[in-house]
């Protein structure tokens, strides 16, 4: 029988390994420790995924549910741990808060302090041992002898990477056969990496491929015939909440085939709306007939993944691009160009942004379709937006930023009370001279600390670049920065001229129209 705590030792050990080999042995010996449905559940957790899905948590609760813990401590397993998140996914409706604050208190009641850490980051999505999927792969791979290559095909066509590794383990290849791209079986998508410039996507290859993008949703459409499903990217059916789109993908030239694309809502001239407008749309599951009418939704497609029973994710991206364009009608494609030319770019994203959407995407043309992995082959470029914030914690780094404070803590002032209030977190944009000195004036400030993370006076000033604001139940201003990254600290600026919470939220607001 495998514990709880014994997961969390595991991963603390892998946060403390440089080695991404040593990572993966520490992984792949306490995956050999499990039976059954521990074996899933282990990698899962590891992952930094839920089995049940994201189960819409945030700070507040997590804060209601960690007051006067009864503090019974005794052994947990995996098993345990799972049929408390079973109790969480199964509350909704009226009164859904109150039980999930009871089931995370008794749950937080019955283990240790360094076991509740990892629990809420796995339940916030914000595990950073080091050990997420890419290298669990690795480790299903040392535990069952099988190749790397075949373990990662299976997690490509399968929801869940905790099944893949107990099917490998216990059926060695056998197991895996039933790991296939299958219509309405959904798809992890391929995600892309963000571009600081057009002199970045140049530098990765001769020729590149880019395509306006859209801040919609993104959709998969599989199509047998007249039989249309349609799913989220986190592989949830959403068929019936999307009728126009069902009707739209009857009308195209394939058969049998899987299409990756946006759904998005546009005004009566054809500009796209604000993306909260298009999810308050797409998240809709009552009066749906009434809302298409309010809010009509289209989509454009830039993937073609299966075509009559053959399967396209080896083949290269200009070659699935044309196979797609020959079954689409235009307006349906998104709008592309192929170029080696800065200023083409340069021009092809005014055009983007003049049209109403984000930014565009640089794609490799010889690139295959990884899918449910983010890697250089695909680029988001998009002009950034800058903000002013306070430093407010941060995290140890693991791996090449062992022994380094990491991960920033955001916050923004409130104008009203004087204090400030979290926004996300980012490690990206940080140089090694940057992590080294702001290690040294950050424990400086420190207050107090955990296992992970250093809490310091807000002091410091650090220009943040981020891409947008999305609403987040995770951060106690209900937003959260999308790509936030340092562009440099202001040791210039005060606390007191920190950004305001309450000029932020008016971006927001301004932005949803």
């Amino acid at each position: 029988m495998i514990y709880f705590k014994d997961l969390v030792e595991t991963s603390t050990k892998v946060s403390q390994t440089a080695s991404k080999k040593e990572k993966a042995s520490l992984l792949a010996e306490f995956l050999k420790k499990g039976r059954g449905q521990e074996i899933a559940l282990g990698a899962s957790f590891l992952s930094g995924q839920i089995p049940q899905g994201r189960p819409g948590i945030g700070w507040a609760l997590l804060q209601r549910a960690l007051e006067n813990l009864d503090q019974r401590h005794r052994q947990v397993n995996l098993l345990e741990v799972n049929r408390f998140l079973d109790q969480l996914s199964q509350s909704r409706g009226s009164g859904s808060t109150e039980k999930k604050s009871k089931v995370l208190h008794d749950l937080f009641s019955l283990i240790g302090e360094e076991e509740r850490n990892f629990l809420i980051g796995l339940l916030l999505g914000e595990i950073r041992q080091g050990a997420l999927s890419g290298l669990v792969v690795e480790a299903i791979a040392q535990a069952s002898g099988l190749a790397s290559k075949v373990i990662q095909q299976a997690v490509m066509f399968s929801e869940n990477i905790g099944e893949v590794a107990r099917a490998a383990l216990e059926e060695g290849i056998n197991g895996l056969s039933r790991f296939q791209v299958k219509l309405f079986r959904p798809v992890s998508p391929m995600l892309a990496n963000t571009a600081e410039d057009e002199k970045e996507t140049l530098a990765r290859w001769n020729h590149v491929a880019c395509e306006f993008k859209i801040d919609g949703a993104r959709i998969q459409i599989h199509k047998d015939g007249e039989e249309i499903r349609v799913y989220t990217r986190h592989l949830k059916e959403v068929t019936e909440r999307v009728p126009e789109i069902v009707t739209l993908a009857r009308g195209f030239g394939f058969n049998k085939a899987i299409l990756d694309g946006e759904v998005f809502s546009v005004e009566a001239e054809g500009r796209p709306r604000p993306f909260q407008t298009t999810m308050s749309r797409f998240g809709r599951l009552r009066e749906v007939e009434r809302m298409k009418e309010v809010i009509p939704l289209t989509s454009n497609f830039f993937d073609l993944l299966y075509l009559d029973g053959e399967p396209l994710f080896d083949r290269p991206y200009r070659e699935r691009f044309e196979l797609l364009s020959e079954g689409l009608p235009s307006p349906y494609r998104i709008p592309q160009i192929i170029t080696r030319d800065e200023k083409i770019i340069q021009d092809f994203l005014k055009k983007s942004l003049q049209a109403g959407h984000e930014g565009i995407m640089a794609k490799g043309i010889d690139s295959p379709y990884l899918a449910g992995q983010r890697g250089s082959f695909w680029l988001k470029l998009k002009p950034a937006r800058t903000l002013d914030l306070v430093i407010l914690a941060a995290e140890w780094g693991h791996g090449r930023r062992s022994g380094r404070l990491s991960n920033l803590h955001l916050g923004a002032r409130d104008a009203q009370s004087g204090s400030f209030v979290m926004l996300g977190k980012t490690f990206k944009g940080l140089t090694d001279e940057m992590l080294r000195w702001q290690t040294e004036r950050l424990l400086a400030l420190e207050t107090h600390r955990d296992q992970w993370t250093v809490y310091v006076k807000p002091q410091l000033i650090v220009e943040i670049a981020y891409n947008d604001l999305q609403e987040s139940p995770r951060y106690p201003g209900g937003l959260a920065l999308r790509f936030a990254r340092v562009r440099r600290y202001r040791e210039d600026k005060s606390p007191s001229e920190a950004d305001t919470i309450q000029m932020i939220q008016a971006l927001f607001e301004a932005g949803r129209g």
